[in-house]
């Protein structure tokens, strides 16, 4: 194990913070807490028979590596790391199984190990007016390959669609840079190989191509370049699109007027917390004139949407999101906003399960209707409401299409 890593999480006095800020806590026994003093109670003699960072509630691979404890932690101890370092330096046929069973789109992790047997990145096919010789290069993440494969209702090709338009209304014509995956999914499952032959490939290309300020959409491409990169060395600025948003866009007097009428509030994603990135997304969105409503758990404390590079799909990570947009749907809004494609899309499934789930009831209470059946005591039953009545939406689409209604 890392001795450094090691080194840290001895700082940790067991006060019990982290357990409380756990996401996890909330649906199962895992207690950042308790894994470290376990992992500090077991010596070498006995680590063959000490199975729970592999299996269980405890297993390392439940860590949603979400960032609450670290945030909370009053010695700074970084447990993420720490899981991290464990995942990648795993006994091999060990991580392999513990993986088998908790992998919950396989064919995203399978697409990322193939991109590093050829030189060819991913689709940049979008709208918008672009410059090859622009300092600005935007990175449009792994959309296209989203919609692909998740069928979510959710249109991923739009989000780079929006981010070129917005940017263009920026005055800034992008490049659009076709690189490989970001790695992040290939290193939070312990894959360190594959995310450096992927991170060495993209930095390549960054600099071959010359370009000072890269700038994303996806939040967790923001997180991988600006803390796995160090693009900075190159002198190389790495920019989540909402920092241009929140500084240069702007709407007029009658957009803003137009725009009180609707309601709506933001979901930070996990890979936000680590640079603290959460006032940027929400000025772009005030400056639109809409009506902002807080969630209840927000920025430090704002709740992961429980599945964490793309694994842990399960009935656990299905109460997290549950619990989420139960909160969104306390606070009455018209959309609730993210920057992660993949808070979008969890957070989505979820969403259309739940309809999905009311249609049927509602097909089948016409049936027993048109069947000529009375419901019990006589009465008849109101109607279904629609579970959660809003619309979840990216950054970038829900102000690339306030802009567009404001132009028709």
């Amino acid at each position: 194990m890392n001795e450094e890593i090691l080194r840290v999480s001895r700082l940790c006095y067991q006060c019990g913070e982290c357990t409380g800020a756990c996401p996890m806590r909330r649906v199962s026994k895992f207690s950042p807490r308790s894994f470290v003093y376990n992992l500090l109670a077991s010596s070498d003699s006995d680590k063959e028979e000490n199975t729970s960072f592999n299996t269980g509630e405890q297993s390392q691979w439940n860590c949603l590596i979400c960032d609450n404890c670290y945030i909370i932690c009053p010695q700074d101890v970084d447990f993420p790391a720490l899981i991290l370092n464990l995942r990648i330096e795993g006994e091999e046929e060990e991580t392999a199984k513990a993986k088998e069973d908790i992998l919950a789109h396989r064919i995203f992790s399978e697409i990322a190990s193939f991109m590093t047997h050829f030189d060819k990145g991913v689709p940049t096919d979008f709208k918008g007016e672009t410059d090859e010789e622009s300092e600005y290069g935007y990175f449009t993440g792994c959309l296209d390959y989203l919609d692909l494969f998740m069928d979510v209702g959710v249109n991923y090709h739009e989000i780079g669609d929006y981010a070129v338009k917005l940017l263009n209304e920026m005055g800034i014509k992008p490049r659009i840079v076709s690189l490989k995956c970001c790695g992040h999914d290939m290193l939070y499952q312990g894959n360190y190989n594959i995310f450096e032959q992927l991170a060495a490939y993209n930095t390549e290309k960054i600099k071959k191509l010359g370009i000072k300020k890269l700038v994303v959409s996806c939040a967790e491409g923001f997180f991988t370049f600006k803390k796995y990169y160090k693009l900075e060395d190159a002198g190389v600025e790495v920019i989540h699109i909402s920092q241009l948003l929140s500084e240069q866009m702007e709407f007029s007097d009658a957009e803003k007027a137009r725009n009180r009428a609707i309601t709506v509030t933001y979901h930070d994603p996990c890979a936000m917390k680590r640079f603290q990135l959460y006032e940027a997304p929400r000025d772009a969105i005030k400056k639109s004139g809409v009506k902002y409503v807080e969630l209840t758990h927000s920025k430090d404390n704002a709740l992961c949407c429980g599945v964490s590079g793309m694994m842990n799909c399960n009935d656990m990570s299905k109460a997290l999101r549950a619990f989420r947009l139960s909160e969104v749907k306390e606070k009455q809004v018209d959309v609730l906003i993210t920057t992660c494609p993949k808070c979008l899309s969890h957070l989505n499934c979820l969403k259309h399960e739940s309809e999905r789930g009311i249609e049927e009831e509602e097909g089948k209470e016409r049936k027993e209707r048109e069947g000529g059946e009375t419901e019990r005591g006589g009465e008849k039953k109101s109607e279904y409401e629609r579970e959660y009545n809003f619309e979840i939406v990216d950054l970038v689409v829900f102000l690339g299409r306030l802009l567009e209604g404001s132009k028709s």
